[in-house]
């Protein structure tokens, strides 16, 4: 990297990533780098805006306190957060991402910030042609999350054993079948949550969880806020 002089060779490549935000961070979780899907994600016009500030000045605060205990974990430790499910950063919005964040180092070993990506997962309509016979069974996930589908059915539905199925999904999508579903799942509860007055043990039933202290222990890890604490927080 010495060799490679000015990092900022490298940013037309990631701007090339549309559907792909990435970002670095310092000690202090201030950015110090941003893509241009990740700026987007930020309202404003340029990187500029967003550098030496925090998220608290462009996220919803309850995410951005999220995305801090991720960030401090990451630098505490030294270890890497690797495609894991996170609400999406954009005020009003009940998407899921899927996102990793490594720490980065300098020439003494010493952890100065970190590196972080992440992308929407719960749109299928611009799947890449090489997901190929995925394709089919991600849609399927999305159209029929309510009812209990198996491991055994979407493999099914893409032509494949299960045992290939899930090396493949998890290949190209970075999670489980089971853990993509999940996220559907969530994302569809997020959106009764804020939009509709149905009771949570409702929303949960209509959303494939059938054990409400499992949606709610769910909903919580992958939101960081219970299903009751989403609703005040989003709901108008």
């Amino acid at each position: 990297m010495d060799r490679v002089g000015n990092f900022d060779q490298i940013l037309p490549l990631l701007d090339s990533l549309q559907d792909v935000a990435f970002f670095f961070k310092d000690r202090k979780s201030r950015f110090v780098m941003n893509n241009l899907r990740a700026v987007a994600s930020f309202s404003v016009g340029t990187e500029d805006e967003t550098l030496g500030k925090m998220g608290y000045e462009f996220f919803p605060a309850d995410k951005v306190a999220l995305y801090l205990q991720q960030d401090e974990e990451v630098m505490r430790t030294g270890k890497p957060i690797i495609n894991a499910l996170s609400p999406a950063p954009e005020p009003g919005s009940n998407a899921i991402i899927l996102y990793s964040k490594i720490p980065l180092r300098d020439k003494e070993g010493k952890v100065i910030g970190l590196a972080g990506v992440w992308r929407e997962v719960t749109e299928v309509s611009n799947l890449p042609p090489d997901y190929g016979r995925l394709s089919s069974t991600v849609q399927m996930m999305h159209d029929r999350y309510s009812e209990q589908l198996t491991v055994k059915e979407l493999a099914e539905e893409a032509g494949m054993s299960q045992s290939q199925f899930g090396r493949l999904f998890r290949k190209l999508f970075g999670v489980s079948p089971r853990e993509y579903l999940i996220s559907v799942r969530i994302n569809a509860a997020a959106h009764l949550l804020a939009d509709t007055n149905k009771k949570t043990t409702v929303v949960a039933m209509e959303t494939g969880f059938y054990d409400h202290s499992h949606f709610s222990r769910t909903f919580r890890k992958i939101m960081g806020r219970t299903p009751r604490q989403y609703r005040r927080m989003h709901s108008y």
